[in-house]
């Protein structure tokens, strides 16, 4: 333990340790990493003990501790700028800029499916988790982000609202809820005039902690000096205020920050797959607002892998679980009384057919859970296709039980 940690730290941090050592892993199990739970939830230990362990779960589902040595998604590494620059010089932050007003929100969209969109974000997170946990163990404090959100070049259409409330706003809150306290400040420049808009759409959907950090400047405002009262001059891009350059002498530093300038080609968006079909070949549901929608699976117990191969679409946002128990009266057993292997999160609504391959504990029953606990009036329609593979990606046999709706 850190002895600068006051003593609520240390019995905060402590508490948490002992409560989720099942399921934390060596990599993530730092003094910091938990301290931020405790801090994000008002040092309410039970409460921080709740998110922390559905966090764990999530991290395990998706192997966040492994999930650099995936592949990086080629449009999304071209077309959707996220960069970490480097610390800040100053208070043992972190300085990492997205040049959002550049991206072609549109286009990201028809692109790319949810799981390669979330999967890459992700990454970003982790890469950002990692170099905070270095400079919190060669500099012996707590470490977080500077955060320069820059709306350069943002334009407004009539399809800007629905995008940022609908599928952004829900990635983000998956983003905050996973990684709390992670962002010290966040500095929105080059705001359009339009932005008052936007934050008012905007600003009721995030956490009061959340708005609470977030500070908006228009490009007419003297934003520049702002940041370098953050961070030392050397460490922030000319183009930014300071006086970092790349080896090309590039004020932008195109070495670090990826500043797309074009729209996605139509010839990159996505088109159906034997992988992720047609909508119209999965199998369809309507959940009721407040309501969800049960699919119940028999699998063979097997010596090797198996893992869950799950397409999906919806309108527009939508919950999802996966349950498992190895004991075969579970199918009848509620939610509530098995193992939430896949923690219920919201997803967005995106116009792409997602498809989505994770492992399971092993052969049992499993449940995969759909809901609409969001909306009060509205239905949802939800399409899915869900199927079990082995190590190879080959079909393994399973018994499909007729699904239940509540």
């Amino acid at each position: 333990m850190i002895e600068t940690f006051s003593k609520e730290d240390r019995e905060a941090v402590e508490f948490l340790r002992k409560q989720a050592s099942h399921l934390l892993s060596r990599k993530y199990d730092t003094d910091y990493n938990l301290l931020r739970w405790a801090q994000g939830y008002n040092h309410n230990h039970e409460e921080a003990l709740e998110h922390l362990v559905r966090h764990l779960k999530f991290r395990r589902y998706y192997d966040l501790d492994n999930i650099q040595d995936r592949k990086s998604d080629a449009i999304l590494e071209k077309y959707f700028p996220l960069g970490l620059v480097g610390p800040t010089g100053k208070d043992n932050k972190l300085l990492v800029i997205e040049c959002a007003g550049r991206i072609d929100l549109q286009g990201i969209l028809l692109s790319v499916q949810l799981n390669t969109f979330l999967t890459q974000r992700l990454r970003f997170q982790e890469r950002m988790l990692s170099e905070i946990n270095r400079m919190e163990c060669d500099n012996g404090s707590q470490s977080s982000v500077t955060y320069i959100l820059d709306l350069e070049g943002l334009k407004f259409d009539s399809k800007l609202l629905s995008v940022v409330t609908g599928p952004y706003r829900i990635l983000w809150a998956s983003v905050y809820s996973n990684y709390p306290e992670w962002i010290d400040e966040m500095l929105i420049v080059n705001a359009p005039n339009f932005m008052a808009i936007l934050w008012k759409a905007v600003a009721p959907l995030l956490p009061e902690r959340t708005r609470n950090k977030v500070k908006i400047f228009t490009g007419s405002s003297d934003w520049k000096t702002e940041v370098l009262k953050r961070c030392t001059p050397d460490n922030v891009p000319v183009h930014w205020g300071g006086t970092k350059v790349d080896k090309n002498g590039d004020p932008k530093c195109h070495e670090i920050l990826n500043i797309p300038n074009d729209l996605i080609p139509k010839t990159l968006y996505w088109v159906p797959t034997p992988e992720a079909p047609k909508i119209a070949e999965l199998t369809k549901v309507v959940i009721p607002s407040g309501g969800n929608h049960v699919v119940r699976f028999r699998v063979p117990f097997s010596d090797g892998s198996i893992s869950i191969a799950i397409n999906r679409f919806a309108e527009r946002t939508y919950s999802m679980a996966v349950y498992h128990s190895d004991d075969d009266g579970a199918i009848n057993w509620d939610l509530t009384q098995m193992n939430d292997w896949a923690p219920d999160f919201d997803y967005p609504g995106m116009p792409t057919v997602d498809r989505v391959i994770a492992p399971i504990p092993g052969g049992g029953i499993v449940k995969v859970k759909f809901g609409n606990e969001q909306s009060w009036f509205r239905s949802l329609q939800v399409y899915y296709k869900i199927s079990f593979v082995d190590a190879n990606d080959q079909p393994v046999p399973y018994e499909c039980i007729v699904p239940t709706a509540a």
